[in-house]
């Protein structure tokens, strides 16, 4: 596999590691902010701007843009790396974060940023860091610029900051996460703020390729489906977030949340059908 790096004549972060001692005057963990990235120019900038002044580095890990995303990346000091040989989300967060110098991962994405208060939050762990533990931070999403409160997923706990040497993540193609069974988390104060929709042409193209790649995978682990699960899990996942959830009450944001979410259902399954055949006819399913 090929993998090509560059980085940016101006990429030193502030730093303050261990190995760097006369930088600093108390010891604290390093930490790299890890992201995996595609034709994101339209959405990383805030992200990376809510890291560059306190992190010891921003590792980017990027799978092929055709976009400025690799220049912004740079113009913010990034270590840029690039490989294309796609294999999930999985594999492709545990390459980045193998690429990775420093004690500490926080794993982004780039529609997301860091508010202050979390912000303060992780550096107190870096003074006083417990390799044994994952942490967990409150992503506090929107939906075409606004917050959405009453479908579930407005704010949800998610492992993003762990000791780089002592965690991995799993190799699922999507919906991948840190491996953290049997583990201690603690949750930290503060929100990872995520614009889930500020581009409404990429969330559509990212939801269908997410679909798409959820279904090859199960189908490649034998899994089937069917028409009418798809129209069942659709209907359900609307109901389920429109209804019973509340969604109704963030009124046309709500309600194009949960279609949304509902096509999305309906697609995975649906690709499951389609590909669940394909792979029983010895066909290749990439």
């Amino acid at each position: 596999m090929t993998l090509s790096s560059t980085m940016s004549s101006h990429s030193a972060l502030p730093r303050s590691s261990a190995g760097h001692p006369e930088e600093k005057q108390t010891l604290r963990a390093t930490i790299s902010a890890v992201l995996i990235t595609k034709n994101e120019a339209s959405q990383i900038t805030p992200c990376l701007r809510s890291l560059t002044d306190w992190v010891d580095e921003i590792v980017v890990l990027d799978s092929g843009s055709t976009d400025a995303t690799l220049d912004i990346a740079r113009q913010h000091g990034a270590k840029v790396f690039v490989r294309e040989d796609w294999e999930g989300f999985g594999i492709q967060r545990q390459r980045a974060q193998d690429l990775a110098t420093c004690d500490y991962i926080l794993a982004i994405d780039a529609d997301e940023r860091i508010s202050r208060e979390l912000r303060n939050n992780i550096e107190a762990v870096l003074k006083n860091p417990d390799d044994a533990c994952l942490y967990q931070v409150v992503r506090q999403n929107a939906f075409l610029d606004k917050d959405v409160f009453h479908n579930g997923w407005r704010r949800e706990k998610i492992v993003r900051l762990y000791a780089k040497n002592n965690f991995k993540f799993n190799s699922r193609a999507v919906h991948e996460s840190v491996d953290s069974k049997g583990i201690q988390t603690r949750t930290l104060s503060g929100f990872l703020i995520h614009d889930a929709c500020r581009n409404y042409e990429y969330y559509l193209e990212k939801h269908l390729a997410y679909a798409h790649s959820w279904a090859r995978n199960q189908a490649q682990a034998g899994k089937t489906g069917s028409l009418f699960d798809a129209v069942l899990h659709g209907l359900t996942t609307f109901g389920r977030l429109f209804v019973l959830q509340g969604g109704f009450l963030d009124g046309r944001h709500g309600f194009l949340f949960a279609v949304h979410l509902s096509q999305y259902s309906f697609n995975k399954y649906a690709a499951l059908w389609y590909y669940g055949r394909q792979f029983r006819r010895g066909k290749n399913l990439q």
